[in-house]
């Protein structure tokens, strides 16, 4: 696989998800299978994720902190990807796409 894309998110008290044109780009774009998903979260209380098609809470969901990282694969899964800060300093994540 090849990297596609790249992005930078801020995960505050509202559950966001990833960016839905570089998800489901338009044609011609490749439509990426994965996401490597870096946290950056110096001395903070980390984020929680959930991929089922439920928000995460701040309480609920698994979590990641400082230097974690993840691999999210499959599109639908890509779509169904949902994270909230959980503590009271938002956090930062690193996306990058591969198709």
């Amino acid at each position: 696989m090849d990297a596609v894309n790249y992005e930078s998110i801020t995960v505050g008290a509202a559950a966001v998800g990833l960016t839905s044109a570089l998800v489901t780009p338009d044609a011609p774009s490749p439509t990426p299978l994965e996401a490597y998903i870096s946290v950056e979260d110096a001395g903070g209380a980390g984020m929680r994720y959930r991929i089922d098609g439920t928000s995460p809470t701040a309480a609920e969901g698994h979590l990641l902190q400082d230097e974690d990282s993840i691999s999210i694969m499959g599109r639908g899964d890509l779509s169904r990807f949902r994270a909230i800060r959980a503590g009271t300093a938002s956090v930062t994540i690193r996306v990058t796409y591969f198709a």
